[in-house]
């Protein structure tokens, strides 16, 4: 029974869980291995989850494991950026275009403190709502408004200073 379960959260939650890993630690292999070790943290704990709450605490989880993972880099601040979206262009210019865009984005989110670049990233790019992302990061409903609005105004912002340079 148990094992059904896992398989089946492990299929639903499986590449969400990665790309926020990825999206964290911007390194393909690191992001394997949390969440890798997530799973198997879920595995060891699975009578302690909360059915109805996997998805916040899988999310939970992972940003934890990424930012202890980031201090022991002591890179937290100079993350590489090897994570692009990837979007196929009929032109050479348009997709050009479109890795330029993903970049300045990058760059501006990884700027940002935290809780605001977690914010964007858990309701922005993977489109979690504002509860999901208020219950991950230990915050109420109210401060993620409020911090996501300032994330938004920020990232405005620096994305205006990354098209201009």
């Amino acid at each position: 029974m148990k094992g059904n379960k896992f398989n089946k959260i492990l299929a639903e939650h499986q590449q969400r869980i990665y790309s926020l890993a990825l999206y964290i630690l911007r390194d393909a292999h690191e992001a394997e291995d949390i969440t890798q070790d997530v799973f198997t943290r879920l595995w060891n704990n699975f009578e302690q989850v909360e059915f109805k709450k996997i998805a916040v605490w899988l999310s939970a989880v992972t940003r934890n494991a990424c930012i202890d993972k980031l201090r022991k880099r002591r890179e937290f601040s100079q993350i590489e950026d090897q994570h692009q979206v990837t979007i196929e262009h009929q032109e050479p210019a348009g997709n050009l275009q479109h890795q330029q865009l993903s970049t300045w984005l990058n760059n501006a989110i990884s700027c940002l403190k935290e809780p605001y670049s977690s914010l964007i990233m858990l309701c922005d790019v993977q489109q979690n709502s504002q509860s999901i992302a208020a219950q991950s990061l230990n915050l109420t409903t109210t401060q993620v408004k409020v911090y996501l609005h300032r994330a938004r105004h920020e990232l405005r912002s620096l994305l205006k200073e990354f098209t201009h340079e």
